[in-house]
């Protein structure tokens, strides 16, 4: 019986020993490894831009048709399914909880597209961990664009999954698009890893690089992407001035103000703010000389990233030319003939109707775009080389682009700009 006795006081003092080490290692180890590896929900914003976004929250099965801005979407849980339609676009922000006025993503979602915001997280303990902020999206359908500004607080990692293939990036412009065949990635600024789904293959893009990922295969040889034609960053990060040449016409009442560009940070951008106040008309822009032949090529688009915040003349003005943003392009056709494109761009509306929808003395007439007032809006132009060539004379050598606010009293801003060409 005593040898029974001493065996179970030396289990009792062996267990006691082990579940003593276990704690004094254990919970101390836990505890670390809670406040690293432990994340919290970032604030999700989505800015509807067109038509309306059909936003599913996790636990439910029944989507919600969003019309305007929605701040904190689904208070930032996890798995939010966002449906694009055909006539659908908005702008996916995703913010950190302590600093509303940081962005630390961008997320451009056109028509067409479906995507699920599968986390947005930052570690629980920011100031004792050196994990990173993390986000990742499933992407089934359509196309987005995503922009991670640089020089973020912490280190980013931003994953975009398809069918087809999986990239991740951690600051920069890509765009992604996904149809039932293929995924195409696009890299504008930065860099991006992309991977295949279905074949052990991989490759760092480049700016200016594209690859295709088809379905069961793996990720294509690299090719270039269409080139930017503008000199300089799309995203006015260098003062204006040098690249961009600031200009203004003289205001029709004598005396008033001329207008000002300002080089502004705005939501964790760069931007380029056009402002004004006054009774008649004056113009307030900015001008880039390219002077580049493009007679050989197949393709160019223009890429704008564009907000109204104040405007007092009604639509565009009487003659369709006095829009608080406006976008110009000057070319000279085969015949030497000089000529210009441009889109407008307002909130306004006019109640009259007097006021044409376009600019009377342009060719061709394009429609004024109408935005939200204080809102980001994404423009894409149509490949212009064919829009030219239907008006007049083919292109052959285009002179310069310019952004310019029109009217009497006006606020608007420019983030991006970018004008890409394919021989």
């Amino acid at each position: 019986m005593n040898r029974n006795y001493e065996r179970l006081a030396w289990t009792v003092l062996l267990i006691s020993f082990t579940l003593c080490v276990i704690l004094v290692v254990g919970v101390p180890l836990a505890i670390q490894w809670y406040v690293r590896y432990s994340y919290a929900g970032q604030i999700v914003s989505l800015d509807v831009q067109d038509g309306n976004l059909l936003v599913t929250c996790p636990g439910t099965d029944v989507p919600i048709g969003i019309v305007n801005r929605q701040e904190d979407v689904c208070q930032g849980r996890d798995n939010i399914q966002i449906l694009a339609g055909p006539t659908d676009q908005g702008l996916l922000t995703i913010r950190p909880r302590n600093t509303l006025t940081s962005t630390l993503a961008a997320v451009q979602i056109y028509r067409g597209s479906r995507i699920t915001l599968q986390q947005a997280t930052t570690p629980r303990f920011p100031d004792l961990s050196a994990e990173p902020d993390r986000v990742t999206i499933q992407m089934n359908s359509g196309r987005i664009r995503v922009t991670i500004p640089p020089s973020l607080a912490r280190v980013m990692v931003f994953q975009i999954n398809t069918p087809q293939a999986l990239v991740q990036l951690s600051d920069g412009s890509v765009s992604v698009e996904v149809s039932q065949q293929e995924t195409q990635i696009i890299v504008r600024e930065g860099k991006a890893l992309v991977g295949a789904q279905a074949a052990k293959s991989s490759v760092e893009l480049l700016p200016a690089q594209r690859v295709v990922v088809a379905n069961g295969s793996g990720v294509s040889s690299v090719f270039t992407a269409e080139r930017n034609l503008l000199a300089g960053y799309t995203d006015f990060r260098e003062p204006t001035g040098a690249i961009w040449k600031v200009y203004t016409l003289s205001p029709q009442i004598e005396g008033e103000s001329r207008g000002q560009v300002d080089n502004v940070t705005v939501e964790g951008r760069q931007a380029v703010d056009f402002s004004r106040v006054g009774q008649g008309f004056a113009e307030t822009g900015i001008k880039q000389d390219i002077n580049r032949d493009i007679r050989d090529f197949r393709s160019l688009q223009l890429r704008v990233w564009l907000r109204v915040l104040q405007q007092d003349v009604p639509l565009c003005g009487t003659a369709g030319t006095e829009c608080p943003v406006m976008v110009r392009l000057d070319y000279v056709d085969e015949n030497g003939e000089a000529r210009f494109w441009q889109q407008g761009f307002y909130y306004l509306p006019d109640p009259s109707s007097v006021n044409p929808e376009f600019c009377n003395t342009c060719n061709p007439r394009n429609i004024h775009v109408r935005v939200v007032n204080g809102q980001w809006y994404p423009f894409e132009s149509p490949n212009l080389i064919p829009v030219l060539n239907i008006v007049g004379p083919a292109p052959v050598v285009l002179k310069s682009v310019s952004i310019y606010a029109s009217g009497h009293t006006y606020q608007s801003q420019v983030a991006e700009i970018e004008l890409t060409g394919q021989e």
